[in-house]
């Protein structure tokens, strides 16, 4: 069963912003009504009534569209004259209507609350609250009237605060919700440009030079074409590790591919076998601290000895790094972190998670968030209080009767409680189990006193109106909702000899309180909820950056690293017999490590446009330099950079797949355009029939032509044959 609460609270956008706007509207706007019928219950005369539809019209407008706004200033100076302005319409007319204006000072009380800070406001917020008693003891001495009117004032001065505020914190919050999730995605990048410098950008740069010792010193071309080999080698191993910890981090017994990637890379990871499964904040810290670790015991790797360690007792996990002398700290994250240098002198660096069913606060990540939801909590307790209070005053007003009072505040304390218990409780609302049973409970005891008393409205059936629309459906919540707004007018009606003027005022009170009720308890929920939506929308960001990292990462690097083994394998080999052409490869391979290095910086900066024309022709030399005989067939004219650069994508992983997996001699690359689509065809022999899923590489492109509405397929078509095609719609390239 889904309330009309529950309903509104899974809107997003201007949906909850306009609900939040209406809310105000209409309790103010009933605020209003309710003191104009105060003043015509006074016998006015038509120019005096005139006069206080002005004053109420203007500080009903002063309240809503200027301290209402969610982005007004509240401390500019000329809040101050609008705040001075709404104090002589709260105020001024007193001497004119005295009794029947009494309740207009606490829309003051509660723009006071807004505009000033709380060493100046709570002072000043008192003093009027205290006027409207100073002005009930003048009209009527009497000591009941004067705390009634004092509860009023206080209560009403809060609920147009609360109101106000917390529309405003509905709009902030609304608006900051991609805030956290930017952040979050800038520190990623920070972390992951940090890696990607550290592991591959200082070896890509000992490439080049590497090259150039070859010419210079030829005693050591053969040892410097080895170092090339392995710096390009483990940077390969590296990147498949970084990818794989990016996109996915397993925790099983066995450590799964991980713990096989990095074995490529020479480092052994051990997860114990008892370490089971954790709650989502404490698998998120464990793989933050795993990739940290990882990486940096990928950066040592001078280091004979390197090894990582999960371990998992007494309601903590670990994640221990052993390494031979290696200096250095890791990033700041989240956990204990201990340093030692055990007995064979290796350094040991261990991190501690405590495994606790929740997530601790976070102050820095989500302060705003947190703070809006204590003042609202906050809120909705005072205010719903001060409600009650107002109710049991209302007893003691009509029947004079200590006793009634007592009846009275044993049943709707109960009323209160189980108001802010259930229905009002800043999780969600009651399951619809026990909805109905609960709202029978709450209903017995607003109405058990009224029935026993026999008295005219006790006062809290607005609490019960409310908690019938954040449990119903819309259609029977508001339903409900009049049927018990109409009991207001049965009790005046069943104990009353006539129909008392005051009927209507009574009316308009009992709406108001069910709105407020309701107001409060939804904007409530929705400030809690627009927090735990930045948490996702955090989440979901990163996730979603982590797999962009990767897929460039992996797409860009793993050709550039195969083609730099490649041709230094060629140099190697033609260095003693055509000193010429070994002189070319090396060329060739400084210029692959420089646009390695480019690379990496692209994938860093999120923006890399590749030129199909440029890829197609690297591509031929690199295959061609592996022996393989290479057919191309390009007619494909200007595309626009997005579409080039997707296709050059597909080619280079492509290529680098016949590089990898083949173990022919032939490959056609075909691309072709036909009308308002365009083609690329790659086929090649050698291949084996894939067992098992597909891999990252395949996965990769194919999400990169679905990016842009295009078909991808690839799989072995026999004969040792396997093909690959994408077909890309051909858009005018979308501006920036």
């Amino acid at each position: 069963m889904s309330s009309a609460g529950e309903l509104m609270d899974r809107r997003r956008g201007g949906g909850a912003l306009t609900l939040a706007r209406v809310i105000v509207a209409v309790v103010f706007c009933g605020f209003g009504v309710t003191a104009l019928l105060w003043v015509l219950d006074s016998g006015r005369s038509p120019a005096e009534v005139t006069l206080a539809v002005a004053c109420l019209c203007g500080l009903l407008s002063l309240q809503y569209f200027y301290f209402g706004r969610p982005r007004a200033n509240p401390r500019s100076p000329y809040t101050y004259v609008v705040l001075a302005t709404q104090a002589c319409l709260a105020y001024l007319p007193l001497l004119l209507f005295g009794q029947a204006w009494v309740s207009q000072p606490p829309f003051l009380a509660g723009s006071v609350l807004l505009v000033f800070r709380p060493p100046v406001a709570w002072p000043l917020y008192a003093v009027v609250v205290a006027s409207t008693g100073v002005n009930q003891a003048i009209v009527d001495h009497g000591p009941l009237n004067v705390t009634y009117i004092v509860v009023n004032s206080a209560t009403a001065g809060l609920f147009v605060y609360g109101l106000t505020r917390l529309a405003w914190l509905v709009t902030a919050l609304h608006e900051a919700r991609d805030e956290l999730a930017k952040t979050a995605v800038a520190h990623e990048r920070l972390r992951f440009a940090h890696h990607l410098h550290d592991l591959f950008g200082s070896s890509l740069s000992k490439i080049a030079p590497k090259a150039d010792l070859v010419w210079r010193d030829p005693e050591r071309a053969g040892r410097e074409l080895h170092e090339i080999r392995e710096i390009s080698r483990r940077a390969l191993a590296d990147v498949r590790s970084i990818a794989h910890l990016y996109r996915d981090v397993s925790m099983d017994g066995e450590g799964g591919p991980l713990a096989s990637m990095l074995a490529d890379s020479h480092v052994d990871l051990r997860i114990d076998p008892g370490l089971r499964r954790f709650p989502p904040h404490v698998r998120t810290a464990l793989a933050a601290v795993l990739r940290e670790a990882v990486a940096y015991v990928l950066r040592h790797h001078e280091a004979e000895h390197r090894e990582i360690v999960l371990r998992q007792q007494d309601g903590e996990v670990s994640v221990e790094i052993v390494i031979d002398g290696a200096a250095g700290a890791l990033s700041a994250l989240p956990g204990e972190v201990t340093v030692e240098t055990d007995a064979n002198g290796r350094r040991r660096l261990r991190v501690t998670l405590a495994v606790t069913a929740r997530p601790p606060e976070d102050p820095g990540e989500a302060a705003s968030p947190d703070a809006a939801t204590k003042l609202a909590g906050g809120l909705v307790v005072v205010v719903f209080c001060g409600l009650f209070l107002q109710a049991v005053g209302r007893v003691l007003f009509e029947s004079q009767e200590p006793w009634a009072a007592a009846v009275s505040v044993v049943y709707l304390l109960p009323a209160l409680a189980l108001q802010l218990a259930c229905f009002s409780r800043p999780g969600t609302s009651p399951r619809a189990s026990t909805a109905y049973l609960l709202l029978a409970v709450q209903g017995f005891l607003v109405y058990a006193p009224l029935l026993q008393l026999r008295l005219p409205w006790m006062g809290m059936e607005g609490f019960l109106a409310a908690s019938a629309l954040l449990v119903l459906r819309p259609a029977l919540g508001w339903g409900l909702f009049a049927v018990i707004i109409a009991t207001v007018a049965w009790s005046k009606l069943g104990f009353g000899s006539v129909l008392p003027r005051d009927t209507g005022q009574d009316i308009l009170t009992a709406i108001d309180q069910g709105l407020i009720v309701y107001g409060l308890t939804w904007m409530a929920r929705t400030i809690r909820q627009l927090g735990a939506v930045r948490r996702e929308l955090a989440e979901a960001a990163l996730a979603e950056t982590r797999v962009r990292f990767v897929r460039d990462l992996h797409d860009l690097l793993g050709l550039s690293l195969s083609a730099i083994a490649l041709k230094s394998d060629l140099a190697d080999e033609l260095i003693r017999r055509d000193v010429d052409r070994a002189r070319a490869e090396l060329a060739k391979l400084r210029d692959i490590s420089q646009r390695a290095l480019a690379d990496v910086r692209s994938v860093i900066d999120g923006y890399h446009e590749m030129s199909l024309d440029e890829e197609a022709r690297a591509a031929e030399s690199l295959l061609a330099t592996a022996g393989l005989n290479v057919q191309m067939d390009l007619a494909y004219g200007d595309l626009p950079p997005e579409v080039g650069t997707v296709l050059a994508m597909v080619l280079r992983e492509s290529v680098a797949n016949v590089l990898r997996h083949g173990k022919g001699g032939y490959c056609e690359i075909i691309v072709h355009r036909h009308g308002d689509e365009v083609c690329l065809r790659i086929v090649n022999d050698g291949a084996v029939r894939p067992h098992g899923r597909e891999g990252s590489g395949i996965r990769n492109m194919s999400e990169r032509v679905s990016a842009l509405s295009g078909a991808f397929t690839a799989g072995y078509e026999g004969d040792g044959r396997f093909g690959l095609s994408a077909r890309v719609p051909v858009r005018p390239a979308r501006s920036a």
